[in-house]
């Protein structure tokens, strides 16, 4: 009788075994799986804020590991001082003078990407807002019907930055002017009534006061400040020197959002903003967006234009160059990881 050769058996069993082997160690248990970083990012109930809201609602953080909390902060002012602290980890909002002091001062604080700025379009999210009667005269740019006319504006702010900028022109100065401090949604009701000549406005006051009927636009913001960089996302120490990956794979995520948030007044977009913002879904609809770059860059020239300004008003310690306030290895990384924005 022929007898089978012994040696391919022990080969089969040696295969047998071999893939025995790899199985077991391929359905072991993995380790344990890290568990998200979590981030507190200050947010405000504004259509520009929306990049952070969608960043969350469409699962951008979860997917770059991060747990992300939106917190919203009574003022504005308070936001920087929270940040240096850090009890939270990512500011944003309009540009401040107390930012580039507070860097100034050695605090760990950088600009990191856009998150708002003026460029020409088919409509305006900020510009400087007049009761209609007072430009219903002959001349309502001269400087005799400017001078001694009623307006409103934070202090230092950047909505005072372009008032002034734009009184130069006419060789008048802010104290030519009667100011009167009013907070933005106060403004925009007063320049409705009368009660103030003009202000500026960003929305969604800009769309309510225009309703009205007795406010008109009087000059858009990039015709006054071309190219002016309005608002920035900002890094504490959490993810300037604690956590610099977490840095960057939060900037992928938020450029995500604002990718999508270019794409307009989608059905989701809109969803996901009347939710985060408590804002009416009409009103966004009707409120022209603010435009925020795709691959996160910001105008450095005007943030160094605007500290000029702040340095002759006495409200700044020094200019600080761009690689004292801009750090854009954040945004370069997540462009390299995203790709280039859609123009």
């Amino acid at each position: 009788m022929h007898r089978r050769s012994r040696v391919p058996l022990r080969l089969f069993a040696a295969v047998v075994a071999a893939w025995t082997l790899s199985t077991a160690a391929g359905s072991a248990p993995a380790g344990p799986a890290q568990p998200p970083v979590k981030l507190k990012v200050l947010f405000f109930r504004l259509s520009s804020f929306a990049p952070l809201a969608l960043a969350r609602d469409e699962g951008f953080f979860r997917e770059q590991g991060l747990d992300v909390e939106l917190v919203e902060i009574p003022a504005l002012g308070d936001g920087t001082p929270a940040l240096v602290r850090g009890e939270i980890d990512v500011g944003a909002g309009i540009i401040r003078i107390a930012d580039f002091n507070a860097i100034a001062r050695g605090a760990s604080l950088r600009i990191v990407a856009d998150k708002g700025h003026v460029e020409p379009g088919p409509c305006a999210s900020s510009g400087l807002v007049a009761y209609r009667p007072f430009l219903e005269v002959k001349n309502p740019e001269s400087a005799e019907h400017l001078r001694g006319a009623r307006a409103s504006a934070p202090p230092l702010s950047l909505a005072e930055y372009g008032i002034e900028t734009f009184l130069a022109t006419r060789g008048l100065r802010l104290e030519d002017l009667n100011m009167v401090k009013l907070q933005q949604t106060m403004a925009a009701q007063a320049v409705a009534q009368g009660s103030i000549d003009f202000t500026t406005l960003t929305e969604p006051d800009l769309s309510r006061a225009l309703k009205s009927g007795k406010a008109v636009l009087w000059k858009p913001v990039h015709e006054i400040l071309p190219g002016a960089q309005m608002a920035v996302l900002t890094y504490g120490p959490t993810l300037l020197e604690k956590n610099r990956e977490a840095g960057r794979r939060f900037m992928i995520a938020y450029l995500r959002g604002v990718r999508q948030y270019g794409r307009g007044k989608t059905p989701r977009n809109l969803e996901i903003l009347a939710r985060a913002t408590g804002l009416d879904r009409d009103l966004l609809a009707e409120n022209c967006w603010q435009p925020i770059r795709g691959d996160g860059q910001v105008n450095t020239a005007a943030l160094v234009a605007f500290q000029r300004w702040a340095l002759g008003k006495g409200a700044l310690d020094s200019v600080l160059p761009p690689e004292r306030f801009w750090d854009p290895s954040f945004v370069d990384a997540a462009n390299e990881a995203l790709g280039p924005a859609a123009r």
